[in-house]
């Protein structure tokens, strides 16, 4: 912790003499970056210890970091401190610990090059928007790797952001599987953990209960949960005394004084971080060559483009076999000899090549590529280095593959996973429910909006959509990496939870509930958001549409129930539920007799009966339904058809019902002064055709046809 709390004191210190500001084409960008490279390769041998990264560059970096974001430098300090606390209780060395904590402070050195428009938005990030910070901290690693930073330390940033896979976690590499090392793993917990914490201008802060307890509902998926443990045992013996020890590194509430020299230095490293992320947007991979050959930075797409991990490259030369590029024609061999290759020429004659050539990924595995080699050339037209920039030909270009994927899989206004992309994930997982023989659970929460109609008849549509998109967000951050958000049509949205059961489902939902009540959404003040919730988990025989249809059912009940609740489907064998506002002689009633099941509700309109019949019709058309017989105020009506053998089938068309329904109309006054009030009550009653698996079976049938039938008549 020494030499990590000098830097940051450092941080404090006058600035060094001021940077001399580049012009802004890539090569003079790049010559700048080669050189301070190799200042900070000379600096970082020459005392008698050996740097992770030499102390004025960390003391630069950090300067520009609390100019640029003080609450993220600082976040950085508490995960650094964290980081540090769990390792040495997992037996790790000082020098190991060392690695770690720089890592932590630098893992959001991207933050430098991001506009402010973005860096300070007081609200959760967009999808497209974390996207951009993400590739920023790609390019702000790369940055690290040109500084000669100890490559341990490169590594742990590298692999940062990768998800865990069950109980091993690895990285994806052609060809072979890395295993991820533990510091990454300590990173990530300490870093969400710091995270939860911290109050959020979209949410609350957690405590530290809810916050472990948050991070244990995602292990084995996102995070280690014996780091997790850990992370809980060093807060209770020492938690609190390295926290106090984080916030004095610096006074949070003096505000910095930004000097011209300082200015130069958030620029400059802007500027190397600005042309780095230019050549990951634009390029499928790249590398940079200083002038000896020696490798600088190591991009996170070569990889994938050549089989080699950065750590297999870093702190070596350039070889001829690290990247094998041959001419398209299918029996050219690549060139091994170094006279015939790209670098060479480049590094030679001074000029930039450009050509497309067949790159071998692995054994005999090829792409057809564009080539960019480009020198780097420094005064009196010296070659400082060169840089080589490979374009994949074999397939669309990252970003048009994310705008195709993102309009073919995501609703359009709020982000998350549209119906169909819906609908075919949780067919996937159901998939692997059933090839599981049920030993795993799977669950699924459904919502919706309470009285969403009112906010947009009050407030506008415009307010109505961003209630839809701060709920998405909530949503999105709140749930968890392999839990699937979708929305399902209007202010209705679904959580599918696997290996989620019942009970565990409910307290998530309630979880939700309770975050979006107590959340300020839809950017309006005094406007008070709920949600109802319903939770059904799979069975052996379900089908996609039936487990969201007993999901969808447990919700009308919530919503019957008084909304702002949950329902889960254990509940759906109650014999009623009471609409606000009625009295005991209006609940909803199941009952059975003889192997016929019946089901009453009732709806009141405010619209005349003209157009309430109106209505009507268009709800039978929509359910394909027949007009059995007809008369003033009555209508009998049939839905469905029953299978060949009169059994009710896994689709709605095949299970058929028979509704009967009234109309009554009252006018009343609570006083001979008070205007005389009409009322028109729909009473609907449903008879089972056909041979029924059971009550609940009946009841998600009624409760879902009597929430669409509400949906019509009332216009909600």
């Amino acid at each position: 912790m020494q030499t990590l709390e000098n830097g940051l004191k450092a941080a404090n210190a006058p600035a060094a003499p001021p940077a001399v500001l580049m012009q802004t084409d890539s090569n003079a960008v790049l010559l700048r970056l080669l050189m301070m490279g190799e200042e900070a390769r000379r600096n970082q041998y020459a005392g008698a210890e050996r740097q992770l990264m030499p102390r004025d560059l960390v003391s630069t970096i950090l300067r520009a970091m609390r100019m640029r974001d003080p609450a993220g430098l600082l976040h950085s300090q508490r995960m650094a401190v964290i980081s540090s606390g769990v390792a040495k209780l997992l037996g790790w060395t000082d020098e190991q610990r060392r690695q770690l904590e720089i890592a932590a402070i630098l893992h959001e050195i991207g933050k430098l090059g991001i506009p402010d428009h973005i860096l300070h938005k007081p609200g959760k990030l967009s999808s497209e928007e974390y996207d951009f910070v993400l590739q920023h901290q790609h390019a702000g690693v790369n940055m690290l790797q040109a500084f000669h930073t100890d490559p341990t330390v490169i590594s742990m940033l590298t692999t940062l952001h990768h998800d865990l896979s069950g109980s091993s976690a690895h990285i994806e590499v052609p060809g072979q599987q890395i295993d991820l090392p533990l510091g990454p793993r300590i990173l990530a917990v300490a870093d969400a953990y710091d995270s939860l914490n911290t109050v959020k201008p979209y949410r609350r802060g957690m405590t530290h209960a809810e916050s472990i307890s948050t991070l244990l509902e995602k292990s084995g998926r996102r995070y280690d949960e014996s780091i997790i443990r850990t992370l809980n045992r060093w807060y209770e013996n020492e938690g609190s005394a390295l926290f106090r020890l984080t916030e004095s590194f610096y006074d949070a509430e003096r505000t910095p004084e930004i000097s011209q020299e300082h200015r130069d230095d958030i620029a400059l490293l802007s500027q190397f971080i600005g042309v780095l992320c230019q050549f990951q947007q634009l390029y499928d991979g790249y590398f940079l060559l200083d002038a000896r050959e020696n490798y600088c930075i190591w991009s996170d797409g070569m990889p994938s483009l050549t089989g080699l991990p950065v750590q297999h490259v870093l702190r070596r030369s350039w070889q001829t076999t690290d990247v094998l590029l041959a001419p398209n024609t299918e029996d050219s061999v690549p060139a091994t000899e170094r006279d015939d290759t790209m670098i060479v020429h480049a590094m030679r004659t001074g000029r930039a090549h450009f050509a497309s050539r067949r790159c071998r990924v692995s054994g005999n595995n090829f792409i057809k590529a564009d080539i960019y080699t480009m020198p780097i050339i420094g005064p009196g037209q010296k070659i400082a280095g060169v840089i080589q920039l490979i374009r994949n030909k074999s397939r669309v270009s990252p970003d048009d593959v994310g705008k195709l994927t993102r309009l073919a899989m995501c609703d359009s206004l709020t982000g998350v996973a549209n119906r169909g992309q819906l609908e075919s994930r949780l067919r996937q997982m159901l998939e692997e429910f059933h090839a599981q023989d049920g030993t795993r659970s799977l669950s699924v929460i459904f919502l919706d909006v309470d009285h969403f109609k009112c906010i947009n008849d009050n407030h506008g549509h415009q307010v109505g959509d961003q209630v839809l998109i701060d709920l998405a967000r909530l949503l999105q951050h709140e749930t968890y990496s392999l839990e699937v958000i979708g929305r399902y049509g209007g202010e209705e949205f679904v959580i599918v939870c696997p290996d989620t059961d019942l009970e565990a489902a409910v307290r998530r939902a309630e979880r939700l509930r309770t975050s979006i009540m107590k959340s300020s959404i839809g950017g309006i003040t005094g406007l008070s958001v709920t949600s109802s919730f319903g939770v059904a988990t799979a069975r052996r025989i379900d089908t996609v549409q039936s487990l969201l249809e007993r999901a969808d059912t447990c919700l009308y009940n919530a919503k019957a129930a008084g909304r702002n609740r949950t329902c889960r489907e254990s509940e759906l064998e109650t014999a009623a539920t009471v609409e606000p506002g009625h009295s005991d002689d209006d609940k909803i009633r199941i009952s059975e007799s003889n192997g016929v099941f019946h089901f009453s509700d009732r709806v009141e309109v405010s619209t005349s009966l003209e157009i309430t019949a109106m209505k009507l019709r268009a709800f039978i058309s929509e359910h394909r339904g027949v007009v059995v017989d007809q008369e003033k105020g009555k209508m009998q009506i049939r839905l469905g058809t029953p299978g060949f053998f009169g059994h009710w089938g896994k689709t709605a068309s095949r299970q058929p019902v028979d509704l009967s329904i009234s109309f009554e109309t009252t006018r009343n006054g609570r006083s001979p002064q008070e205007k005389i009030r009409t009322h028109r009550i729909v009473t609907v009653d449903m008879r089972s055709q056909g041979k029924v698996p059971g009550m609940d079976h009946f009841a998600a049938r009624c409760l879902s046809l009597m929430r669409d039938l509400k949906a019509f008549l009332q216009g909600s």
